[in-house]
């Protein structure tokens, strides 16, 4: 198809205006009516597309969310959609979510392709599905309960960070600051812990930058983007080599703390999850080609729980400051249980059970403003049936999580912040089953049980020692949000007042 549009516009170059857009359009029509415009037989409904565009203009990020909503009202929880020369299936609810990912994880389980032949390489987020994916899930797992999840130790660490965010607020006194960069640092310097054995000052400038390389690249990119067509799209192409440039500074950040790990390492003495790499890099044999565990793969591990425990959870808490900025009766209710309940001493996470409110609020914020709504695309490994639809192999599938967490037939009234919605009438806790933030299935988010305890935490300790308020006189802040790889609120200011000790 490419070298067939390369030769198109070699023929163009020697044609008049006219007879060139004439030829155009004449190619353009015979491929929408008889050719690849076409729809293969009893593949899932969906709209139809422009000739070699398909339906790539509707994937604008400022529109996509309420197209999403408005095909699946029209073609129900299952649907397609074509990117350009790929197949998109898309599917809606929670339950079209489940039959897939959840009853069929062997076949919708996979990744798209790499951009470049050198990012084969891929950490665990990326990686294509199968046994060397699954050795590097499980590596992760193991290094993150090693060195964090479900440890009290951990706990420790992200008090420690939640009390310096504290620190800085105090020194502010109340007055209006955006508050991104010092959530960002805050929540990264946790992985930063677990990584690298060391955190950094809030003030170190290459800290900062690494915090705003990092939330650049997750504000950036979109579906659009992992199609391989679209990418030499000239505008994609520019967006995409500006990542590829930030990207590359994250990555010399990291190597340069691998290499400080591999001159003091010690096989006795494992200090943090570079040194657990480090530990199964010595185990590999160094002859085998195609080794599980390389250092680029490791660099893009760490790079992973970066993104998956960090720059989420600092999005997901600038949504939740912002949404209890707009609704202070829910702070307040959030403040008089920490009181009753814990008075001045640091919420402990083990005993998260006695704030069923605090904890139904955390999961309003997620529901609400789910951080990857559209979750971490997928790829069919081979051809399958869903829901009585063929889906071809290498088919593109979005899993769209905010259909599940927004949808009026199990949330009413969705945009509406109502905490209340995961709590019985006894004012216990309630996980409902269409409450799916990390994704499911077998790719399900590395990171969860480490963004859960950060949540909790930050967001207790937080409210502990202030209340959060809009500015007096300043306009409301948008709440649509910017959806890129991740959905974060658009810059804004807030107050962190603090309580009355």
């Amino acid at each position: 198809m490419e070298s067939f549009v390369v030769v198109i516009s070699g023929l163009l170059a020697n044609l008049t205006l006219q007879s060139a857009l004439v030829l155009v359009l004449a190619f353009l029509t015979t491929y929408w009516l008889l050719g690849a415009g076409s729809r293969q037989k009893n593949l899932p409904p969906g709209p139809r597309g422009l000739p070699l565009l398909g339906n790539l203009l509707s994937f604008r990020p400022s529109h996509l969310l309420s197209n999403l909503a408005a095909w699946r009202q029209q073609y129900g929880d299952v649907f397609c959609v074509r990117i350009a020369n790929k197949l998109v299936v898309v599917l809606n609810g929670h339950k079209a979510i489940q039959d897939a990912l959840v009853k069929q994880p062997e076949v919708f389980s996979d990744r798209p392709p790499p951009f470049r032949d050198s990012d084969k390489d891929q950490g665990v987020a990326m990686a294509q599905y199968g046994e060397d994916w699954k050795v590097k899930r499980r590596l992760g797992l193991t290094a993150l309960r090693q060195f964090g999840m479900g440890k009290r130790s951990l706990e420790g660490k992200i008090t420690e960070e939640a009390r310096s965010v504290c620190d800085v607020l105090v020194e502010k006194n109340g007055t209006a600051t955006d508050m991104s960069l010092l959530l960002s640092n805050g929540v990264s310097n946790v992985i930063c812990a677990m990584s690298f054995g060391e955190r950094f000052d809030y003030n170190d400038m290459e800290f900062q930058r690494l915090m705003r390389l990092m939330s650049e690249l997750v504000s950036g990119g979109g579906v659009a983007r992992f199609i391989p067509l679209v990418r030499k799209l000239p505008s994609f192409k520019k967006d995409q080599e500006s990542r590829i440039r930030m990207s590359q500074e994250v990555i010399d950040f990291i190597k340069a703390k691998i290499k400080e790990h591999k001159e003091t390492f010690d096989p006795a003495d494992i200090r943090d999850i570079i040194d657990v790499y480090l530990m199964e890099t010595q185990q590999q044999n160094p002859d085998e080609a195609d080794r599980t565990i390389s250092e680029i793969g490791m660099i893009n591990t760490v790079r992973d729980l970066f993104i998956a425990g960090a720059e989420t959870t600092a999005t997901t808490l600038k949504w939740g400051l912002l949404y209890l900025a707009r609704h202070l009766e829910v702070q307040r209710k959030i403040q008089e249980e920490i009181d009753r309940e814990f008075g001045a001493s640091p919420p402990a996470l083990s005993q998260r059970g006695k704030l069923p409110y605090t904890e139904a609020t955390i999961l309003e914020i997620q529901r609400i403003r789910p951080i990857v709504p559209l979750s971490v695309p997928h790829t069919t490994s081979t051809a399958t049936v869903l829901r009585g639809f063929d889906i071809p192999g290498n088919t593109f599938v979005i899993p769209n999580l905010w259909s599940a967490m927004m949808d009026p037939a199990v949330t009413p009234d969705p945009e509406t912040f109502n905490p209340g919605r995961f709590l019985d009438e006894n004012g216990s806790l309630v996980r409902p089953e269409w409450f799916i933030p990390f994704s499911l299935g077998r790719r399900q988010c590395l990171g969860e049980q480490l963004a859960k305890m950060e949540l909790f935490i930050f967001l207790a300790t937080l409210l502990q020692h202030f209340t959060f308020k809009l500015p007096d006189g300043a306009a409301a802040p948008s709440m649509k949000g910017s959806l890129g790889i991740v959905f974060a609120p658009k810059a804004y200011q807030i107050c962190a007042v603090p309580r009355d000790d």
